[in-house]
């Protein structure tokens, strides 16, 4: 069965990360330009260089406030630009399907190296030294993962604009359904919130067990929102910001 063990660990993880996450107060319109200032700012308590220091530390009292503090710091990098990263996403999937482990994590590399938030590459970077019997490094990055997703997932309950999830990349909603909570997607769409914040969109399908099944429930989509307009707002890339 494909991934059997990896998936099964993720399916503990989503259940764990879902029910028992602690939410924060934020709420993107009021919050993310404050925090985002905040980052820039050496006397404070979320000064990026300070916190980024422990979040590659492995830093167990690291809190998903700050861990969402470094991504909205992160956002005003020269090296953000979450939509031509997808490629490589593809590749380094496409590359431990292959097993061809080695190189997998070389592209993890690069990719972690202009973005060390990105869940897709940590995630793979584990899988690929978990079946090169390196648990300490496997360990490490499944960590990063873990810290990140559980920040995301504190931001809100995924069900409305106004409680959207914050992620960081146009892919990530996408990998929280399909792999996280191993799930189908059934819906693909997109819409802006009052304040005209852009975010995606996708159903899910519930598909739990035989009973749901045979009362045809499993046609129902359970809509999930993530906000995504920090990526949006570098969709074109570098030259593209420039022209327009």
């Amino acid at each position: 069965m494909r991934r059997f063990t990896l998936i099964l660990i993720l399916m503990l993880f989503s259940i764990s990360i879902y029910s028992q996450v602690e939410d924060i107060d934020f709420i993107y319109s009021r919050d993310f330009n404050k925090i985002l200032a905040l980052t820039k700012l050496e006397s404070s308590d979320l000064f990026y260089p300070k916190l980024f220091k422990r979040f590659l530390a492995s830093d167990s009292t690291l809190t998903n406030y700050e861990v969402l503090a470094l991504q909205i710091g992160y956002t005003d990098n020269d090296n953000y630009w979450p939509y031509q990263d997808v490629k490589m996403e593809r590749r380094i999937w496409a590359l431990n399907e292959n097993k061809e482990f080695e190189k997998a994590i070389k592209t993890c590399d690069t990719l972690l190296h202009r973005n060390p938030f990105n869940i897709l590459a940590c995630r793979e970077k584990n899988y690929a030294f978990e079946n090169l019997d390196k648990a300490d490094s496997a360990d490490y990055y499944f960590d990063r993962f873990d810290k990140i997703v559980r920040s995301d997932f504190s931001t809100g309950d995924g069900k409305s604009y106004e409680t959207s999830w914050f992620v960081l990349s146009p892919a990530d909603g996408q990998w929280i359904i399909r792999l996280a909570f191993q799930k189908s997607i059934c819906f693909m769409g997109s819409g802006e919130d009052k304040d005209k914040n852009f975010h995606d969109i996708l159903g899910y399908k519930p598909e739990d067990d035989e009973a749901t099944k045979k009362k045809k429930r499993n046609d129902d989509c359970i809509n999930l929102y993530f906000n995504i307009q920090h990526a949006a707002s570098r969709m074109y890339g570098r030259e593209g910001i420039k022209e327009k």
